[in-house]
Parts: C-alpha cells; sequence; structure tokens
C-alpha cells in the first residue's frame, strides 16, 4: 500500500515582476500553510517517509513551512521536473518514488495537482486550492504500479 499527500503551493506574490519560478509566498499563503500543515500533522495516521518539491519557489518554502510540523526535520528533495502544470509529467515523477518508501509528500502546482486527485483519487474536486493538500492512498506495493486509488482526505485551509 502506498500513500501519497500532494500538497499544493501556497498563494504567491505576483507584483514583484519576477520570473514566475521565483515568485514568492503572500502573507495569507504563509498563513494558511502553516494551518493546513498543523491539521495534516494532526490527522495523520502514518509518518511521511519521502519529501519532494518542485523548484519553484513558492512550492519550495511551503514544503520548508510544513516540515516545521514534524519532530524530526524532513530532508525535502527538489526535484526540477515538479515544475509541470501536467498531469501525465506530475504521474511520472510520482512513478519515479523510490519503492522503499510507502509514504510521500509531493509540493506543486495546479492543475497538474487537481487533475490528478480526480484521475488517481476516487472523489471529484473542483480545485485543490493553494495550500490544500489531498491525501491518496493506492494498493499496489510498488508505485511504478499505482492505479486508479481512494481519496482519504482533502484539506482545504479555508475551511479549517
Amino acid at each position: 500500500m502506498k500513500k501519497l499527500i500532494l500538497f499544493r503551493h501556497a498563494k504567491s506574490r505576483w507584483d514583484l515582476g519576477v520570473k514566475d519560478q521565483l515568485r514568492d509566498l503572500e502573507q495569507i499563503g504563509i498563513e494558511r500553510t502553516h494551518k493546513t500543515a498543523k491539521h495534516l500533522k494532526s490527522i495523520l495516521d502514518f509518518d511521511i517517509e519521502f519529501w519532494q518539491s518542485s523548484p519553484a519557489v513558492r512550492a519550495n518554502k511551503t514544503a520548508e513551512i510544513t516540515a516545521t510540523y514534524f519532530p524530526e526535520k524532513p530532508m525535502i528533495h527538489i526535484n526540477e521536473n515538479l515544475y509541470t502544470f501536467s498531469f501525465f509529467d506530475l504521474l511520472k515523477q510520482i512513478k519515479n518514488i523510490p519503492d522503499e518508501h510507502q509514504t510521500a509528500i509531493v509540493f506543486g502546482h495546479n492543475e497538474a495537482f487537481t487533475e490528478f486527485v480526480n484521475r488517481m483519487g476516487n472523489r471529484y474536486l473542483e480545485n485543490l486550492p493553494t495550500s490544500g493538500a489531498a491525501i491518496i492512498s493506492f494498493d499496489s506495493p510498488n508505485w511504478q504500479g499505482i492505479e486508479k486509488g481512494t481519496t482519504q482526505t482533502i484539506i482545504k485551509p479555508k475551511e479549517l
């Protein structure tokens, strides 16, 4: 059984005139990420073994904030290929998670995240909001073999 958490990056700034990958977080995004991370930690019945993030500043900072809620400072792997908005590219990266890890968290971007939840989970989601998270379990012994799974939880920070 594999368990995946998709955590969408926090609301980011558009006012600085920087390249998309370099956009920083809005204050409200930071606050909502803290709410989601705290709630996520409180409901998890498993340890997160593998952490990875898009290289975009907004995704990586979201991962760093979330990591502060976990007692052992996790190593966050930066995966250049997670800077994607494509379901197919995201699926490829998730299928490449090392099989020794039963659980993983990935920080990245929409539209890929919402589409992933809808295609690979069993609950329809109109939109995974910024600082939102979804937990999906897969009845597979390896990541390469994941198919339609079970959406266990969807966390929307505005509802917390």
